[in-house]
């Protein structure tokens, strides 16, 4: 159990990494379309969040961060390709997260806080995945719910991993609530697919909102 407990970020970072094994392997069986737009962001993001969160020394969530940066960068890859993607160009909701991810990067250099970039950052990626859960919401059919209870799982044991929690200090929980809310939201989401009569009225309202 202590050998456990003083791996356990290895672990979880283990996890995310076959989490996103999945999605990439559900992704060539056609049953998942991921947003190019969005996962470019989302490596990009992952990036950010990598560097800001070392510099800070919230080095707790290491692993789990890298799996950010190495999955999303191969799936981003993936929807470059047509029979991959789900969708090209850029969507209003894309636009800003690309703004505001060069905006963090200015706010860190000009204030020299790597603490600025990784609140700005976890902010940009919550920003990010509004179009996956646009798309969990509306056609879960497009998502593995599979590699997203994976990732829960792995999400859920960095948790435990993290030994000071909502400390001002320490930051590393910060970013662990974020990511048990945020993949969450898209967990539930894909478990319980949406149907309503107003659905095609709430998409279009969507769609005016987030391109």
């Amino acid at each position: 159990m202590e050998f456990i407990y003083q791996h356990i970020g290895e672990i979880a970072g283990g996890l995310s990494f076959l989490a996103y094994l999945k999605y990439i392997l559900s992704i060539f069986q056609g049953k998942t379309k991921p947003s190019r737009s969005t996962w470019w962001i989302l490596t990009f993001v992952g990036i950010l969040i990598l560097v800001s969160s070392y510099s800070i020394g919230a080095k707790e969530n290491i692993w789990i961060q890298l799996s950010y940066v190495v999955g999303p960068l191969i799936i981003a890859i993936l929807s470059l390709f047509s029979q991959y993607g789900y969708s090209s160009g850029l969507l209003k909701i894309d636009k800003v997260c690309l703004l505001s991810g060069i905006l963090c990067i200015i706010l860190w250099i000009v204030f020299n806080s790597p603490l600025i970039a990784f609140i700005g950052s976890i902010i940009v990626d919550f920003i990010g995945l509004i179009p996956t859960i646009k798309k969990a919401y509306f056609n879960p059919n497009k998502e593995d719910p599979v590699a997203w209870g994976i990732e829960m799982v792995a999400i859920i044991i960095n948790a435990l991993g993290i030994s000071v929690w909502f400390s001002a200090v320490e930051k590393d929980w910060i970013y662990a609530l974020y990511l048990i809310i945020i993949n969450g939201i898209v967990f539930i989401l894909l478990l319980m697919p949406f149907r309503n009569k107003n659905k095609e009225s709430r998409l279009n309202a969507v769609n005016f909102i987030f391109g």
